[in-house]
């Protein structure tokens, strides 16, 4: 069994292993841009968190409730009528459970409940799973970043 909470900002290295364990699935996975992800540090990928106050930001974690591992987190912020999901990652023995699910729709839920009209995420275009599974959710493409490798 699992339970969900949120977490403050202060709290945020707790998802530093699951955020490690992200980043180098997303190296593996690309076929041109791997080294994007090799280069990042989560200090660095955190910083910009550091600028939201606590209304602006949610940071839930899913705990396995017999030994308080955490199996999932989800990052999102609020600026206006935007709302955006910056990191989702649930653990690989703990997928098919309905966490990434229960994740994303209590952080929907907080955008919309905030006044977001506009909610997004940004999806690596080789994460095809990804991809399916936000389009469940109700996202659907809106456009498509190309680099110059």
């Amino acid at each position: 069994m699992f339970y969900y909470r949120d977490i403050p900002f202060s709290e945020i290295s707790v998802i530093k292993d699951l955020w490690e364990k992200n980043r180098m699935y997303h190296e593996n996975l690309s076929k041109y841009f791997g080294t994007m992800y090799s280069n990042l540090v989560f200090k660095d990928r955190i910083k910009p968190f550091e600028l939201f106050d606590r209304k602006h930001i949610k940071i839930t974690v899913a705990e396995n409730s017999s030994d308080k591992e955490i199996i999932g987190y989800c990052i999102s912020s609020i600026e206006g009528i935007e709302g955006e999901t910056h990191s989702l990652h649930v653990c690989d023995n703990a997928r098919g459970l309905g966490i990434g699910k229960s994740l994303m729709n209590s952080h929907i839920e907080w955008m919309k409940n905030n006044g977001c009209t506009n909610i997004t995420i940004t999806v690596a275009f080789e994460n095809e799973n990804t991809i399916e599974f936000y389009r469940t959710l109700g996202f659907k493409e809106n456009t498509i970043e190309m680099r110059l490798k």
